[in-house]
């Protein structure tokens, strides 16, 4: 007998079965695109599954996952945190009221800020300036910013809803 086994021999088990090392590989092969395919399905489920927070809802949140409470607008004229879908978001006190937009201008996808004196938001990247409603009124912005009803929930953190249409 050689000491080389040619595709044809067969590899015997403990049990005393046999198997060619077609069906090995064959076995092998079949486990690991089983393996694939429940990382595939495990993504798409991540994917369809409700886009909510820690603890529910969708509290607006640093960077780091601390949730910001509503008292911050007392002291700062805006806060901007990570909103629905990991959206950077801005929060304003105006008139009264608590606005929330997307922090990305619609131009190039650069932060904007809020300034208050002029009562508008900036886009620093190509002087895009949008009001305090969020439309666009000064340079390339296309669009307005999309705009999130915001509230404070039980725990005094603010919590943002689907955009307004």
């Amino acid at each position: 007998m050689s000491a080389f086994i040619t595709p044809f021999e067969r590899i015997s088990s403990k049990g005393g079965e046999t198997t060619n090392r077609r069906r090995f590989l064959q076995k092998v092969l079949g486990l690991f695109s089983t393996l694939i395919g429940l990382g595939f399905l495990g993504t798409l489920i991540g994917y369809f599954r409700p886009k909510t927070e820690l603890g529910g809802g969708n509290i607006l949140r640093t960077g780091e996952g601390e949730p910001i409470p509503a008292d911050r607008l007392q002291s700062e004229p805006s806060v901007i945190g990570i909103g629905i879908n990991g959206e950077p978001t801005i929060v304003i006190r105006y008139g009264g009221e608590l606005r929330a937009f997307s922090a990305v201008c619609t131009h190039l996808g650069c932060l904007v800020r809020w300034v208050p004196q002029r009562s508008e938001f900036f886009c620093p990247c190509h002087a895009g300036r949008f009001d305090a409603n969020g439309i666009n009124i000064a340079g390339p912005p296309p669009r307005p910013l999309p705009r999130y009803r915001v509230f404070v929930n039980k725990d005094g953190y603010l919590e943002l809803e689907e955009p307004l249409a």
